[in-house]
C-alpha cells in the first residue's frame, strides 16, 4: 500500500532551494536566487542577482528570504524541527547587527556618533535573549523527540545517543534557569549549532539534478557538486529524465535524446527516480514513461502475440486452479467427518477419568446414615 508523505514545501527541489539558501557555502556550484525563481519560489524579485562568493549583503538577503519561507511553513504544519531551528538561529544572527555589518558600528565607535549608550545595552541584551531562545528552543526540542517514553533519560544521555556536543546542553541549562549567557558565547555556539545542523540533517538530503535547457536559470543545483553517478553517460541520462519528466514532458526533441541511450539503461535510471521521489506527479510520468518505453521495445507482433499466449495459458491455469480446490475441500470434509466420529468418544472417556480419579458428591445407598466422629475410623 502507498504511503504518502505530507511536506510544508511543495517538492523536493524547492526544499533544497532553501538549504542553498541558509548555507551559501555549500552551494559554490550555482547560484541561489536563479535556482529559487526558477521553482516560483517567492520571496524575491525578479530582478535580484545571483549572489557572489564572498558577498554578505546578498548572502543576508537570501538567508532572510529563507527564513521568511520556513515561517511559512510553519504555518502549514508538518515542518521538521532541524528545518525550524536552522530559520531560528539564522534570525538571531541576522537580527544581531555585530554579527551583520560589523564594519557599521565601527565607524560608529570612531566618529563618536553614537551616544546612546543605553539603547546599545538594551539592543544587545534583545540580541542576547533571541540567541538564547532559539538555541534553547533548538536543543530542547531535538532531544525531546528522541526521548525514550518507557525509560526516562537525562539530557546528557539522550544527547550522546544523537552525538550532540554537552557543551550544548550546558549552554541551554544556564540560558534557561541562569543568567543569559554572553554575546560572544552565544554567537559561537549559534555558528556551532548550525554546522551540527547541517552535518545531521541538511547534508544527508540527496541532490535532484536538473537538465539544462532554456529557463534553467544557469543550471541545477547540486548542492555538495557530488558526483552520485557511476559514467557520464548515466548522469546524462538523468538528467535528461528529470529533465522531461518534470519541466519538459511531450517535448519530442528530449524524447529522442533520451531514447538514444539504452533502454535498459533508461529503465534503470527510471526506477531510480521512482524510488528517490516523494512528488506523485513526477513519479505518475515515470511510470508512464516506462509502460511507454517497455510496449515500445515489444513492438505490436510481440504484443499480439503475448496477448494470444495468455489467453492460452488462462483456461489451463483456471481448471489446475479449480482442481487444486476441489482436493483441499475434499480433505477438509475427510477431516471433519473423522473428528465428528472422534467427539463422542473422547468426551465418554474424560467422564469416566474424572469419575475414577476425584471423587464427588453420591447418594448415599444405605438404610440408615450414622454419622461418625472426626478421627473414627
Amino acid at each position: 500500500m502507498v504511503q504518502y508523505v505530507f511536506t510544508p514545501w511543495r517538492n523536493r527541489r524547492e526544499l533544497l532551494a532553501v538549504r542553498g539558501q541558509f548555507y551559501p557555502e555549500h552551494s559554490h556550484s550555482r547560484p541561489i536566487s536563479n535556482t529559487y525563481r526558477y521553482h516560483g519560489g517567492g520571496g524575491g524579485g525578479g530582478g535580484s542577482t545571483a549572489p557572489e562568493a564572498g558577498n554578505g549583503e546578498e548572502e543576508g538577503h537570501e538567508k532572510q528570504k529563507a527564513v521568511a519561507r520556513v515561517s511559512m511553513w510553519m504555518h502549514r504544519g508538518g515542518c521538521p524541527h532541524l528545518v525550524e531551528s536552522t530559520a531560528l538561529l539564522t534570525a538571531a544572527m541576522l537580527s544581531d547587527d555585530g554579527a551583520v555589518v560589523p564594519r557599521v558600528e565601527d565607524q560608529r565607535r570612531r566618529d563618536g556618533s553614537d551616544g546612546m549608550g543605553s539603547a546599545r545595552a538594551s539592543k544587545g541584551y534583545a540580541v542576547r535573549a533571541a540567541y538564547s531562545a532559539a538555541f534553547s528552543r533548538f536543543v530542547t526540542g531535538l532531544l525531546d523527540s528522541h526521548q525514550d517514553k518507557q525509560r526516562k533519560m537525562s539530557m546528557y544521555d539522550v544527547a550522546k545517543s544523537v552525538g550532540l556536543p554537552a557543551t550544548f546542553v550546558e549552554l541551554r541549562h544556564q540560558a534557561t534557569h541562569e543568567q543569559l549567557p554572553s554575546l560572544t558565547r552565544l554567537r559561537a555556539a549559534a555558528k556551532k549549532a548550525l554546522d551540527w545542523i547541517w552535518e545531521y540533517y541538511w547534508r544527508q538530503l540527496e541532490d535532484l539534478p536538473r537538465a539544462d535547457g532554456e529557463g534553467s536559470g544557469g543550471g541545477a543545483y547540486t548542492g555538495d557538486g557530488m558526483d552520485h553517478g557511476p559514467s557520464q553517460e548515466e548522469r546524462k541520462c538523468r538528467e535528461l529524465l528529470v529533465g522531461y519528466l518534470e519541466i519538459a514532458e511531450g517535448d519530442e526533441t528530449v524524447k529522442g535524446e533520451i531514447k538514444r541511450f539504452d533502454a535498459a539503461l533508461v529503465l534503470t535510471t527510471l526506477g531510480s527516480i521512482s524510488e528517490s521521489t516523494r512528488d506523485v506527479a513526477l513519479l505518475r510520468r515515470a511510470v508512464a514513461f516506462e509502460r511507454e518505453i517497455l510496449e515500445g521495445e515489444r513492438g505490436p507482433d510481440q504484443m499480439v502475440e503475448d496477448e494470444c499466449l495468455a489467453e492460452e495459458r488462462l483456461p489451463n491455469d483456471v481448471e489446475a486452479m479449480r482442481t487444486e480446490l476441489d482436493k483441499a475441500w475434499e480433505e477438509v470434509k475427510k477431516a471433519e467427518d473423522v473428528k465428528k466420529g472422534q467427539e463422542p468418544m473422547e468426551q465418554v472417556d474424560v467422564e469416566v477419568d474424572m469419575m475414577e480419579e476425584k471423587p464427588g458428591w453420591a447418594l448415599y445407598e444405605g438404610d440408615v446414615w450414622v454419622p461418625k466422629p472426626i478421627g473414627v475410623i
